[in-house]
């Protein structure tokens, strides 16, 4: 017997999002070319492009689509990853690195393009993605990003304190630059979007089917949940900061990490003159960073670091909103209706992971804080390990964080001495412009 699917956190996500897709329970024995566990943005895009292809797809979600991260995050479609394409040169060599900088550079085309071919109602914009900073390190990350993608034909545009001021209505930053790519929308309704999508081209998705047993079975694979199983010939798991014991070895390839977002009230037309009045998506070169957007009804969304011990996914947004005050003083006074949630999935790199686990079965997972564009776009390279077809994105062999038992040792670590550290940079006299 299946048991109860876990709720959603209350959270702004869960009170606006579009209605859900039917997504009963597993019950009884079926067959696949492909299942799929875990229906968050990778597991969802990968059963949606599979579909495409023609291939019958059994996707198995232990609570409802969207119930992890891609439900509770901070709804901002980001371009690339936290590195530079030079930093990722050198990681992946000439010859590969390429192919991964043309999938970086059209991750977040394919978010908007899946949006607009299949109509889902996820109040996407596409404004562009402000990244703002502090100091000389916050300075040479941001002129990098800017020379590097520049020169692989991206228009980024280059702001000093005035004009970022005049972009997105705040002097707190020294500088930023602003990425066309990027936009944001609503992850829960993108979520149950994506579901909508899938099952119109041919694939079940199933809720409340915590897979619990995966075994090799003849020439595939049989996967078990306390209601049925299914037997395919390919398995793909898409379980990211949520992965269990389900396959050894597999959790401890991420370090889980809480992230929190809070939502204000709907703003009034005063302080939306002075609160992104471009409506970007921003987020801060900050070690300890923050993200902020406005959501349909002008709430202003902000989100940041979880608890210092790294264990609750419930905890106080106070420094949410403390941050966000000194960042737009004009929110002082406004009421904040929603806190809430979640794990992201880090790895020490800041990489995502394609593995491949056995025979044709396959992870991918490690979004690191950028999954809205990235794990759809990890849909498409898990969908082409299983058509036969070669990704862009390496395949590599399941790797083990070093010191996984003691990673929340290192976190507590690393988000006390990142404090002291942005601290020092936001003291800085402001640095010239390049």
């Amino acid at each position: 017997m299946n048991a109860p699917t876990p709720a959603l956190p209350d959270s702004l996500w869960a009170a606006s999002a579009c209605a859900p897709a039917p997504t009963p329970p597993l019950h009884g024995k079926h067959g696949a070319d492909v299942v799929v566990v875990g229906g968050g943005f990778a597991g969802l895009s990968t059963a949606l492009h599979l579909a495409e292809a023609g291939k019958s797809v059994i996707l198995l979600e232990a609570a409802e689509p969207g119930w992890g991260a891609s439900g509770r995050n901070g709804g901002q479609v980001n371009p690339a990853w936290r590195m530079l394409p030079s930093e990722i040169t050198a990681k992946y060599g000439n010859n590969r690195a390429p192919a991964v900088l043309d999938m970086l550079n059209r991750s977040c085309d394919t978010a908007f393009d899946i949006i607009r071919r299949h109509a889902i109602d996820c109040d996407a914009e596409r404004p562009g993605f402000v990244h703002a900073g502090f100091g000389q390190i916050g300075k040479a990350f941001l002129d990098g990003w800017i020379r590097e993608w520049t020169a692989l034909g991206v228009p980024v545009e280059r702001y000093d304190r005035k004009g970022l001021a005049d972009l997105i209505g705040t002097e707190f930053y020294h500088f930023g630059m602003r990425d066309p790519r990027g936009g944001h929308l609503q992850p829960l309704s993108y979520a149950r979007g994506l579901a909508r999508a899938a099952i119109a081209q041919g694939a079940v998705i199933l809720g409340g089917s915590a897979v619990t047993e995966i075994h090799e079975k003849g020439q595939g694979w049989r996967v078990v949940t306390a209601g049925g199983e299914v037997e395919a010939e390919h398995v793909v798991l898409c379980t990211n900061a949520y992965t269990d014991k389900l396959w050894p070895g597999l959790r401890k390839s991420v370090v889980p990490v809480v992230s929190f977002v809070a939502a204000t009230e709907p703003l009034d037309a005063a302080r939306l003159k002075a609160i992104l009045p471009g409506r970007h998506a921003c987020a801060e070169t900050r070690r300890e960073l923050h993200y902020f957007k406005l959501d349909r009804d002008n709430r202003f969304v902000i989100g940041g670091r979880g608890n210092m011990t790294n264990v609750n996914t419930e905890g106080s947004v106070e420094h949410l909103k403390e941050t966000a005050r000194r960042i737009y003083p004009a929110l002082e006074g406004v009421t904040w209706n929603y806190g809430w949630g979640g794990r992201i999935a880090m790895t020490p790199d800041h990489t995502p992971r394609l593995f491949r686990l056995a025979r044709n079965v396959h992870a991918g997972l490690a979004f690191n804080g950028r999954g809205v564009a990235m794990a759809t776009m990890f849909g498409t390279q898990l969908a082409r390990i299983v058509l036969g077809e070669e990704p862009e994105m390496p395949v590599e062999a399941m790797d083990q964080v070093p010191g996984h038992a003691f990673r929340q040792f290192g976190i507590t670590w690393f988000m006390l001495n990142a404090a002291r550290l942005d601290r020092r940079d936001m003291a800085e006299t402001p640095p010239s412009p390049a």
